[in-house]
C-alpha cells in the first residue's frame, strides 16, 4: 500500500466513524420519541411504538399525551387493562384531556360496559370534544341502554355537524326503528340511499321494517336487493326465508334457508327452521339431520329437542325419542306436551309404571288436556287398575265428546 493509499483509507475510516457517531447521537438524544411512536403506530408496529412512547414518558414524566398514546397502542395490542391504566394516568396529569375520555369510552364499549361508555363520552364532550364522532358514539351507547330519546338527541347533534356521515345516519335510523318510529326510520334509510346507492345495509333495514309492518312484497324487494349487492349475507337470506314463509311460499323459504346453511349455519339457527319444514312435510330423516345439526350450536334449546323427539317418535325410533323427551323435560320441566308424549312413548315401550307417572305429571301441569285421561286409562288398564282406568275414561268421554280417541274409549269402557 502506498502512502497515498494509506491517507485515503484513513479518511474513509474517519468518515465511517463520524456517520456512526451521528447515528448514535440522533437515536439517543436528538430524536423525538413521541413523534417516532406516532409514526410507528401509524405503521401498526405496535411493539416498537410502545417502546417509543415509554421513552417519551421517561423523557417527559409530567406530560399526559405519551400516556394517552401508549394507551391507544395497548388497546390495539389487546392489552385492555394496561390501556385503561394509561388513559387514567393521562387524565391524572391532565383532567381536561378529552381524547383520553374517548379512549376510555371505546374500551368500555369493547367490554359492553355501556353505562361507563356513556359517562366517558359525556366527559369528553364536557371537555370540549363536541365532534360528530363523539356524539355518534354516545348515541350508540345510549341505544344499548335503551335510552332512545337521549340517543336521538345526540345523533341529531352529530348529523347537524356532519350531515353526510352515513354511518351515523344509519345508526340514527336503526334507533328510530327500535322505537317503532317506522316512517322516520325509512326516511333516514332513503336519505342514505340517495347519497350512496351501494349502502346495501340501508336496504336490509328497510326490509326488516317492511317485514315488521307485514308489507311482505316490499320486504322481499329490499332483501333481494341486498343479496344482489352481497350474495354472501346469510342474515339477509334468513330474513328472506322468513318473509317467504309468511307469504305462503314454503319452497322459496326452504331454498333461502338452505343458502343460509351453506354460508353460515349459525345464523338464526337456520337448521331448526329447515328441520321444522321437513317435519311438516313428513320428511323425517331430513328433519332429524337438521335438528341434530341445530343442537351442535344450541344444545340448551328445549324446543329443538322437542322437535327431534317428535321426529323420532313419528319414525318409530322409540329409544331415541325417549332420550330426546328426557332432555326437553330436563331443560323445561313444565312443558306438558313433552311429558305427555314421553308417557306415550314409555307405554309403547311397555314401561307402564313409568308411563303412568309421566301422564299423571302431565295432568298436574294441565288438567284440561283431555287426551291425557284417555292415555292414562289405557296404561292403568294394562296395570290392572280397572277402577282408576274407568274413572279417567269417563272423564275423557264427558269432556271430549268429539275427541280423537272417542271411538276407542267407547270400545274399552265396557271391559272395565
Amino acid at each position: 500500500m502506498t502512502a497515498r493509499d494509506g491517507m485515503e483509507m484513513g479518511r474513509w475510516m474517519a468518515g465511517i466513524l463520524m456517520v456512526g457517531l451521528f447515528t448514535v447521537s440522533v437515536a439517543e438524544g436528538g430524536s423525538d420519541p413521541l413523534a417516532e411512536g406516532q409514526a410507528l403506530q401509524a405503521q401498526r408496529s405496535y411493539g416498537q411504538a410502545a417502546d417509543a412512547f415509554q421513552r417519551a414518558i421517561a423523557k417527559s414524566p409530567g406530560a399526559a399525551e405519551p400516556h394517552y398514546r401508549l394507551g391507544q397502542v395497548y388497546r390495539s395490542m389487546g392489552r385492555q387493562e394496561d390501556a385503561v391504566a394509561e388513559a387514567k394516568k393521562a387524565l391524572e396529569l391532565k383532567p381536561t384531556f378529552g381524547e383520553a375520555h374517548v379512549l376510555l369510552g371505546q374500551l368500555s364499549e369493547e367490554q359492553e360496559s355501556w353505562s361507563d361508555a356513556i359517562a366517558e363520552y359525556t366527559k369528553a364532550i364536557d371537555a370540549g370534544m363536541k365532534t360528530a364522532e363523539v356524539y355518534g358514539r354516545l348515541g350508540k351507547a345510549y341505544g344499548h341502554t335503551r335510552e332512545y330519546e337521549k340517543a336521538i338527541g345526540v345523533y341529531r347533534q352529530a348529523l347537524a355537524q356532519e350531515p353526510g356521515d352515513l354511518e351515523t345516519r344509519y345508526e340514527f335510523g336503526n334507533t328510530l326503528a327500535e322505537m317503532g318510529r317506522d316512517a322516520e326510520a325509512l326516511a333516514e334509510y332513503d336519505q342514505i340511499l340517495t347519497r350512496d346507492k351501494n349502502f346495501y345495509m340501508a336496504h336490509f333495514q328497510k326490509g326488516l321494517v317492511y317485514k315488521k309492518q307485514d308489507k311482505l312484497d316490499f320486504a322481499e324487494l329490499e332483501l333481494t336487493t341486498v343479496l344482489t349487492a352481497n350474495p354472501e349475507m346469510a342474515t339477509a337470506f334468513f330474513e328472506l326465508g322468513q318473509v317467504y314463509a309468511r307469504m305462503g311460499k314454503p319452497g322459496a323459504a326452504a331454498a333461502a334457508y338452505r343458502e343460509v346453511a351453506q354460508i353460515n349455519p349459525y345464523v338464526g339457527n337456520v337448521n331448526t327452521r329447515l328441520g321444522e319444514m321437513a317435519l311438516a312435510d313428513g320428511k323425517l330423516d331430513g328433519a332429524i339431520v337438521y335438528f341434530k345439526k341445530a343442537l351442535e350450536r344450541d344444545s340448551e334449546q328445549f324446543i329443538i329437542y322437542f322437535h327431534l323427539a317428535t321426529a323420532y317418535q313419528k319414525r318409530g325410533n322409540l329409544v331415541e325419542a325417549a332420550d330426546a323427551y328426557q332432555q326437553v323435560i330436563k331443560l323445561f320441566p313444565v312443558l306438558f306436551d313433552a311429558r305427555y308424549n314421553y308417557g306415550v312413548v314409555l307405554f309403547l315401550q311397555g314401561r307402564f309404571d313409568a308411563a303412568e307417572k309421566e301422564l299423571e305429571a302431565t295432568l298436574n301441569l294441565n288438567p284440561r288436556f283431555m287426551n291425557t285421561h284417555y292415555q292414562l286409562a289405557v296404561v292403568q288398564n294394562k296395570l290392572g287398575k280397572k277402577q282408576d282406568a274407568k274413572k279417567h275414561l269417563e272423564e275423557y268421554l264427558k269432556n271430549a265428546p268429539e275427541g280423537e280417541f272417542v271411538a276407542d274409549a267407547k270400545k274399552l269402557l265396557p271391559s272395565l
